[in-house]
């Protein structure tokens, strides 16, 4: 039998980071109900349409020109995200009964992490801080990113019911 660790040195990074997000995503969602992984995953979606409008915007379109770098555009897609994720939450129902389901704990998490990687993949200042390798921007990217959003958003729907 092969030691832990060689099995693991096989495994691309992205894939773990990927499996680790969507177990964290997961164990939240079978603590508290779906309700976080589902504002979560409607925030991003629409923090990419606010941060794109953003440099057209009257009074913040100056505020925008100051964040040059690809770091602090990140920065900025970071806290844009922060505050949708709140106003989302907000708007959303309460999570009193869907705690401790398993099976939709696991669907949220994968649902989410979904998401969360084909936006990922559509904002280049995110790109800059962290790159995932060709067989992620092939599964996620461009020409599947479609049915990710779609099947995700069905996903959440679902375990939401």
């Amino acid at each position: 039998m092969a030691p832990i660790n060689v099995f693991f040195s096989h495994i691309p990074i992205d894939w773990i980071i990927i499996a680790v997000f969507a177990i964290i995503v997961a164990f939240d969602a079978m603590r508290s109900g779906s309700g976080r992984a589902t504002s979560f995953a409607l925030s991003l979606p629409a923090t990419l349409f606010i941060v794109a409008e953003l440099p057209h915007a009257k009074f913040l379109s100056g505020v925008t020109e100051q964040f040059t770098s690809s770091v602090l555009k990140a920065l900025l897609f970071g806290i844009v995200f922060v505050v949708t994720y709140i106003l989302v939450r907000r708007m959303s129902a309460p999570d009193a009964t869907d705690s401790g389901q398993i099976i939709q704990a696991i669907v949220a998490g994968i649902a989410a992490t979904a998401v969360a990687i084909v936006v990922w993949l559509q904002v280049p200042e995110l790109q800059s801080v962290w790159h995932f390798g060709a067989q992620i921007q092939a599964i996620f990217g461009e020409a599947y990113r479609f049915w990710w959003i779609a099947g995700s958003f069905a996903a959440l729907a679902f375990v939401r019911d």
